[in-house]
């Protein structure tokens, strides 16, 4: 009895975080919920010195080569020092071990956590996947650091960066670099690495820092507890070929006809799951796959290979077909969606909302004028999400969901035609149908309907495109004769000037649907349909 006290107490100590037990209802809104993990005024302190510790280690990672780096110029570097500094890291040692202590203690006092670690190691190595789900993971919602995979991808599938990544000679060629730039090329590799990792990632994908964790941390519990009571969502964790683990969560309305086919969704910089963009389709009745962002909540690093492992563990383990899967990314998530689409040509579709090209020029904006070529040559090297240059890859059907009030992606706030999204059209619309916009008239007359208002636009689209039965026609008509789709392609290779423009115009209507909203507010439903190959 006593042997297994001692037991359940170290699992306390080394036990994961519980955050919440599931109610068996929908908790009403206007009342105090009685789900949540009450933790007691030692665990909470506890809690608390374990992440400044890790914010401070995180940080000492960080600064430790610069501080060696000065100590030994200083002089510092003596075996004395060296004596001193690891009696300090011994007394340092001592505060995760004397709170870890504490922290068990607190957790065998309280009930709840109790029955929870109970049932945690009877049920983590002992039982199916299924029984995990429902004895575990559809009753408590805690951290999945000492959770099991459900999944795994063997490393030897590790995926490497996409094949269009700038090398050293283009960037080079892309201006004329002077003297002094090309002798200190690789120092500012070498500063621009140390940007990167220091701060540029977290500025890119603020969605990783801890201080966005904490300040929405209720929002993403009522996130998952909704989905799994409401929605009877599934969640899992996979283990991707380059050894990180991500959460995702699954939610199955196969039993309806839209539920048929999969929605994966890819969050934005700082979106989540739990409050993104999957609400949407699983309102339309869709079958739903979503995953938190590599770095993310409960998720560690490699956006490449998270993404793989989704991909992957819907077609292996929940039995979808390729062509049944649409990819809806939201924001920076476009880029993971867009790789995606790539690597799995035979997708149903892809829809992208609120997405940019490229992201160097936003990258440029933030920077001060005089950084600009420093910026360029870090986001070319070390962060290159270039969605035009993915989607020219890509011969599936896809389309664009421009926000017309976007602060983000417009350049300038309530211009439209600064909008990111219009460049996507720019390079794809040219790239897919060269026979249509073949001269600089008719991408004139793009650039003048993209960035129109919804009055000029109507007029435009009345001028040109009266008879859209006719053109229909002769898309069904090259569609037929050419079944499988291809880019570029030979469509309209005989049209007049006339026809071109036509056909410049509709194009852009069967590739761009515009909403009215600002960046981050929810897609509606209404705009939400599958994608289909136009031509």
């Amino acid at each position: 009895m006593l042997k297994n006290q001692f037991l359940l107490f170290w699992q306390c100590v080394f036990g994961p975080k519980l955050y919440q037990t599931y109610p068996f209802m929908p908790p009403l809104p206007n009342r105090q919920p009685t789900h949540l993990y009450i933790k007691n005024t030692t665990e909470t302190l506890s809690d608390n010195v374990f992440l400044v510790l890790k914010i401070f280690f995180g940080t000492l990672r960080i600064v430790l080569p610069l501080f060696i780096l000065y100590f030994y110029y200083k002089g510092s570097l003596t075996y004395e020092n060296g004596i001193s500094l690891l009696q300090l890291s011994c007394y340092i040692v001592i505060i995760p071990i004397w709170f870890a202590l504490l922290r068990g203690i607190s957790r065998f006092s309280n009930p709840t956590y109790k029955a929870f670690i109970n049932e945690f190691f009877q049920v983590k190595y002992n039982s199916t996947q299924e029984a995990r789900q429902v004895k575990l993971l559809a009753k408590y919602d805690f951290s999945l650091s000492h959770w099991k995979p459900d999944y795994i991808i063997q490393s030897s599938n590790i995926r490497k960066l996409p094949m269009i990544s700038i090398s050293e000679e283009n960037l080079i060629n892309q201006t004329e670099t002077t003297f002094i730039e090309r002798l200190f090329h690789y120092p500012s590799l070498l500063l621009g690495y140390i940007c990167v990792n220091v701060f540029g990632r977290r500025l890119m994908f603020p969605g990783s820092l801890q201080i966005i964790h904490h300040m929405s941390n209720r929002a993403l519990l009522d996130g998952r507890t909704n989905l799994i009571i409401s929605h009877r969502a599934k969640r899992y964790i996979l283990r991707t070929a380059d050894g990180n683990h991500i959460d995702s969560i699954f939610v199955d309305q196969r039993s309806t006809d839209n539920g048929q086919t999969l929605i994966i969704t890819c969050e934005g910089n700082a979106g989540f799951y739990e409050v993104g963009c999957m609400m949407t389709p699983i309102e339309a009745g869709y079958s739903v796959l979503g995953w938190n962002r590599p770095g993310f909540c409960e998720n560690a690093v490699s956006e490449i290979n998270s993404i793989d492992a989704i991909m992957r563990y819907a077609i292996e383990e929940l039995h979808f077909s390729v062509n049944n899967i649409v990819i809806f990314a939201w924001s920076i998530g476009g880029y993971a969606a867009c790789w995606a689409a790539v690597h799995y040509q035979d997708i149903r579709g892809l829809i992208l909302d609120a997405v940019f090209d490229d992201v160097l020029p936003l990258a440029q904006q933030q920077m001060p004028s005089f950084a600009s070529k420093f910026v360029e040559k870090i986001i070319r090297y070390y962060l290159d999400l270039n969605n035009i240059q993915l989607l020219k890859l890509y011969n599936g059907p896809f389309y664009l969901i421009r926000r017309t009030y976007d602060e983000i992606m417009n350049f300038i706030p309530g211009k439209l035609e600064t909008n990111r999204a219009n460049e996507i059209l720019f390079f794809i619309l040219p790239y897919r149908y060269p026979f249509i916009y073949n001269n600089d008239e008719i991408f004139t007359l793009l650039k003048q309907y993209i960035s129109a208002k919804k009055i000029q636009k109507k007029t435009l689209f009345d001028k040109y495109c009266s008879d859209i039965e006719d053109l229909q026609k002769q898309i069904d008509q090259y569609r037929l004769e050419n079944p499988i789709g291809s880019y570029p392609c030979k469509f309209g290779e005989n049209f007049s000037f006339d026809q071109r423009q036509r056909f410049a115009i509709y194009f852009v209507n069967q590739y761009l649907i515009d909403f009215d909203s600002q960046h981050c507010t929810s897609l509606p439903q209404d705009y939400f349909c599958l994608p289909n190959r136009c031509v």
